[in-house]
């Protein structure tokens, strides 16, 4: 009887981490895809995407964001697209360093979840300098909807920060396309501002 509860705790443990994954079981997943390197056109930052990816300079109305781009996916056969988004900005919440502004950031997402719970959150150095991130997923499961990590690094000069955000929908695919889009933002580069 004691090893049939061992054996039934074994399976939802199993269960539950196959159904949830983390920032680190898509960054660490095995992934080779074809890229091209895009450079910001003031030089500001360059990062690599997936080779067939379309992608854009954003022109934002928000003062806070000084500059971004915006870079999808072709729809797959069910419309469904994956994207992922960088924006340089003024800082948010009022101060002026990275734990203020992710504290900010995560007190503004549990108040405005917008459909989306959080599934977890923390500081990495997967992007080879501190961040903090936000791991989010649609509420209802649904076919399609996203799932979306969003980072949030310092920026080259005081006051700014960089948002990198990924966005996958759950489809058949997701894992290995939430870890392209991973691998991608790992490629990213801040060109530092000569003062």
């Amino acid at each position: 009887m004691r090893l049939l509860g061992l054996y039934f705790v074994v399976v939802v443990i199993i269960s539950c981490s196959s159904n949830q994954g983390t920032l680190e079981d898509y960054a660490n997943f095995p992934v080779k895809f074809a890229k091209q390197k895009i450079i910001y056109p003031n030089n500001d930052f360059t990062v690599c995407i997936p080779k067939n990816w379309n992608w854009k300079v954003e022109d934002y109305t928000n003062d806070h964001i000084i500059l971004g781009i915006g870079a999808g996916s072709e729809p797959d056969k069910d419309g469904f697209i994956d994207f992922i988004t960088i924006q340089k900005v003024k800082c948010f919440g009022g101060k002026n360093d990275l734990k203020s502004e992710y504290d900010y950031l995560l007190n503004l997402t549990k108040q405005q979840s917008n459909g989306m719970k959080i599934v977890e959150t923390g500081e990495t150095d997967m992007l080879h300098q501190t961040a903090y991130f936000f791991h989010s997923k649609s509420e209802t499961n649904t076919y399609g909807e996203s799932e979306m990590i969003c980072f949030v690094l310092e920026g080259d000069l005081e006051g700014t920060f960089y948002y990198l955000n990924a966005g996958a929908s759950q489809t058949k695919n997701f894992k290995r396309n939430m870890a392209i889009l991973l691998h991608s933002l790992k490629t990213f580069e801040i060109h530092k501002t000569k003062s």
